[in-house]
């Protein structure tokens, strides 16, 4: 490990790992799943008619819905910060292979990150859970002092008098809390899976200490992730539709004009057309270079169960790319915390040990005068 820039450079290729991208896919299936349910529940309470929609969005609802009641609103954000928080679950654990990995350890299998992580969740949520009760805190606060100014002649002089300082000094505070809370869905995962504590407070400092002691160092590493999440998963899904398209060639030689007929079920029930798709099989967001996933299925379709599982099979490809994204973020973010907490404290993870590894073993004789004994033996 370079504890520098170009430790950072290497963040698609260590990304590129089976049980990695496996632990990320597994995750977004599951925070989807979980965003379908309060999605779908918040329309429902707006009365809206859930077939119709389901028609037009099916799977991904990732269109902006207005709620028109309070219910609905409330279902429907929900779902976004469940997600969210079950999504950061997966960092910890893709982030505990990096730095398992970085420990000497590159044998952590996928039960044993998920093991891990289960672990560490209520941690990761407690973490947050603090830093949001803290903000909700100070604006309970905020509320209180404009209710003291409605208080006629005192409640204005109060107002004004106090407005620098405390009042300014400790929103001003606040606002850099709002901001660390926000990036710390990034970069709490990687301090919570690096912890050997357990501890909240261990991790809320971590995180704090990553983005506000090297915070220019920790954007470009975010910056630098980010885009090569974008062009490697374009690499990567472009192999996936060039794999698509041989194997339909192939298997049409054996089945004829019906493996046409197959796949296009199968593309009748999935958003080939949408923006979600466009942006992953385009290199950058804004340049015409990419490909048209549409063009794997010529034929007309048909409906059916053979439909429906053609459009399973086809999403699960899907899927995996964006579990690649998600892999080389998490991996950014691991591979950032180790190089700033190095910059920073001169503490470097390669020299921890390992979590599930044995220190030492030994096989040797316990004497060494050539007498065989039970022992030695």
């Amino acid at each position: 490990m370079d504890y520098n820039f170009k430790g950072i450079i290497s963040v698609p290729a260590g990304a590129l790992r089976a049980k990695k991208i496996f632990v990320a896919s597994l995750f977004l299936l599951l925070a989807l799943t979980l965003y379908d349910i309060f999605t779908y529940l918040a329309l429902a309470a707006d009365g809206r008619e859930l077939g119709e929609v389901f028609s037009t969005h099916g799977l991904l609802p990732f269109a902006r819905f207005s709620c028109e009641t309070l219910i609905s609103s409330i279902l429907y954000y929900l779902g976004i910060i469940f997600s969210l928080m079950l999504l950061a679950t997966g960092m910890v654990a893709i982030a505990s292979f990096d730095f398992e990995e970085l420990r000497g350890n590159p044998f952590l299998t996928a039960r044993q990150a998920l093991v891990l992580c289960a672990k560490k969740t209520r941690q990761l949520l407690l973490s947050l859970l603090a830093i949001a009760v803290f903000i909700g805190f100070i604006a309970l606060l905020g509320v209180i002092v404009g209710l003291i100014a409605r208080i006629p002649y005192i409640g204005e002089l109060l107002y004004g008098l106090f407005f620098f300082f405390p009042n300014f000094v400790v929103s001003l505070f606040t606002v850099l809390i709002i901001f660390v809370f926000i990036m710390s869905i990034l970069a709490m995962p990687a301090s919570v899976a690096a912890d050997r504590t357990g501890e909240t407070f261990s991790a809320i400092l971590e995180t704090f200490l990553t983005i506000i002691r090297q915070p220019l160092r920790w954007i470009g590493y975010t910056a630098y992730s980010a885009a090569a999440a974008k062009v490697c998963a374009f690499i990567f899904a472009y192999f996936a539709f060039r794999a698509i398209q041989f194997l339909i060639l192939t298997t049409r030689l054996g089945g004829g004009g019906k493996i046409d007929g197959i796949v296009a079920s199968g593309t009748m029930h999935l958003p080939l057309k949408s923006g979600l798709v466009s942006f992953t099989t385009n290199i950058f967001p804004g340049l015409k270079f990419g490909f048209d996933m549409s063009t794997i299925a010529p034929a007309p379709g048909h409906d059916g169960i053979i439909g429906y599982i053609m459009a399973i099979s086809l999403f699960l490809v899907f899927l995996i790319v964006w579990g690649y994204i998600l892999s080389i973020i998490t991996t950014g973010q691991a591979y950032a915390y180790a190089i700033i907490k190095k910059i920073r404290d001169d503490h470097a993870i390669t020299e921890e040990k390992s979590l599930f590894l044995e220190e030492a073993w030994s096989g040797a004789p316990a004497r060494d005068d050539g007498t065989e004994t039970e022992s030695n033996v």
